[in-house]
């Protein structure tokens, strides 16, 4: 018989749902006050369109043919939200899939009360919000990784096994480490049961350890293909700076000197370390009793994922280990790790949940304040919805109403697609248009057709086909002649009286 999820649940998971749709509120109110700007962002928003509007695969104007360096798949499952609604598709899709987990949690069956308020209270923590937000950077695939690991384990936990596959096939096609992520999952689901079994006898183990071996072949399979698929776009495609495989060998020489001793390269990693194992157990926190057992699991699980982040971070001279991306990945595997670990029942009274309620407030108030003073995150700030409404604080607020006005027009007016550059870092106005970085021009798809230049700059010669447009206060326009009348559109726009 199915037990209908009481008042409770449905109290939770709306609340949860809530949760996740107000700081979704706040990450698009914080890309409107020009927040999220760095070229990352609108390379992974024409990789996600770039098949649809050019018939190229992962194809950007940051880095050119991406395929050859990442295998960023999940992004084509973004094309139908970002074709529609530009940059605010990215971060339409992140809030459906951390709402899809939260929901998933707040009627998980295997969990009781307040173990889905534990689990939730450390998957919507302070860090996790702060990897959810990524400031300046705004976007990357591996932000999916946190909800689709819950979904993962939760999967795993209820013998969900064929949703299970699909969930893994979705971390997967994020990035090439998400197998490795994946088999640390697996890794973490199969110990546990292990362990559950160590006092049974070897016939009833058996079945376990066979069904993790083939887990586990599977991943490493699905891992050596992604590989050999770079490998393979590495030399298929146009090669517009180092390709995967010279950047993992290069990491590689990198990890060795830090390992023999090289003192900057080796500070770097160790504090780098230290930061993983910081987030970890304050993510962890709410386990309460449960938490030496939560951290045992991820102990014996993470080492494969460590290894693949610090060779990722060695081009970077392990410098920004503690980016939030690249703390994606060990968040989602420390969230399975707590899905795991949960009991499966337990006292539901009220002093379990004061307990469990007061585990989160001492695990978030230990967050905010790490965030604070090792990243000056203002976790506050960038939550403050009615203060990000009025601009207030944020980049956009630095840029004279007028300019800004003008440009939100061009934005608005300009066909989809159409390619663009601008200075001061104001492109997140062309999010619907095709975003061109003057100093990476050679990579970009198409040549600008319209660029906002400063006005009191010496301005380049004018290409053939291509008119001076109009100036408004420090900016100035050059765009292809036919793109005049959409140019003087916008300035009669802005400079008419307020009715």
């Amino acid at each position: 018989m199915t037990v209908r999820p009481s008042l409770a649940t449905w109290t939770l998971a709306t609340a949860a749902v809530f949760v996740v749709l107000y700081a979704g509120l706040c990450k698009a109110l914080l890309f409107h006050g020009l927040e999220y700007y760095h070229t990352d962002f609108f390379g992974f928003l024409e990789m996600s369109r770039s098949l649809v509007q050019s018939g190229e695969l992962l194809r950007d104007n940051v880095y050119g043919h991406h395929a050859a360096i990442h295998n960023y798949y999940l992004l084509l499952a973004f094309s139908p939200l970002t074709l529609g609604f530009g940059a605010y598709g990215l971060i339409l899709g992140l809030v459906l899939l951390h709402a899809a987990a939260v929901v998933r949690v707040a009627f998980a069956p295997t969990l009781d009360l307040p173990g889905r308020v534990a689990l939730l209270g450390g998957a919507l923590g302070p860090i996790a919000y702060a990897i959810f937000d990524n400031p300046v950077f705004g976007f990357h695939p591996e932000l999916c990784y946190p909800p689709l690991c819950v979904l993962l384990a939760l999967d795993l936990r209820e013998g969900r096994s064929r949703r299970a596959i699909l969930v893994a096939a979705l971390t997967m096609l994020v990035k090439e480490d998400g197998a490795v992520l994946c088999a640390c999952v697996l890794v973490a689901h199969f110990a546990l049961r292990l362990f559950e079994l160590r006092a049974a006898s070897p016939e009833e183990r058996r079945p376990v350890v066979a069904a993790a071996t083939r887990s586990l072949l599977a991943t490493a399979l699905a891992f050596g293909a992604g590989m050999a698929l770079l490998w393979a776009m590495g030399r298929m495609l146009p090669q517009p700076q180092e390709t995967a495989s010279a950047r993992v060998l290069d990491s590689l020489r990198k990890v060795g000197y830090a390992v023999a001793g090289h003192g900057l390269l080796r500070e770097n990693l160790l504090w780098g370390l230290a930061g993983y194992v910081a987030v970890c157990v304050l993510l962890l926190l709410p386990l309460g009793r449960r938490l030496f057992r939560g951290l045992m699991l991820l102990l014996v699980a993470s080492p494969p994922l460590v290894a693949v982040l610090v060779v990722g971070a060695g081009p970077y001279r392990f410098r920004y280990m503690l980016w939030p991306h690249r703390l994606a990945a060990l968040l989602g595997l420390a969230a399975a790790c707590f899905v795991l670990s949960s009991a499966a029942s337990a006292s539901s009274g009220r002093r379990t949940m004061a307990r469990v309620l007061a585990l989160v407030a001492l695990s978030w108030a230990a967050q905010l304040a790490v965030l604070s003073r090792s990243e000056g995150y203002a976790a506050w700030a960038r939550l403050d919805a009615p203060a990000l409404l009025k601009g207030t604080g944020t980049r956009a607020s630095e840029v004279p109403p007028e300019d800004l006005r003008f440009l939100r027009c061009l934005g608005a007016r300009l066909p989809p697609g159409l390619a663009v550059s601008a200075i001061g870092d104001l492109h997140p106005v062309f999010h619907r248009q095709s975003v061109v970085f003057p100093a990476r021009a050679e990579y970009a798809r198409s040549t600008p057709r319209l660029r906002v230049v400063s006005a009191t700059a010496e301005r380049a010669p004018l290409e053939e086909g291509f008119c001076r447009g109009p100036r408004v206060g420090g900016l100035a326009v050059d765009a292809e002649c036919g793109l005049l009348p959409l140019v003087e559109g916008c300035l009669q726009g802005v400079r008419a009286p307020p009715s």
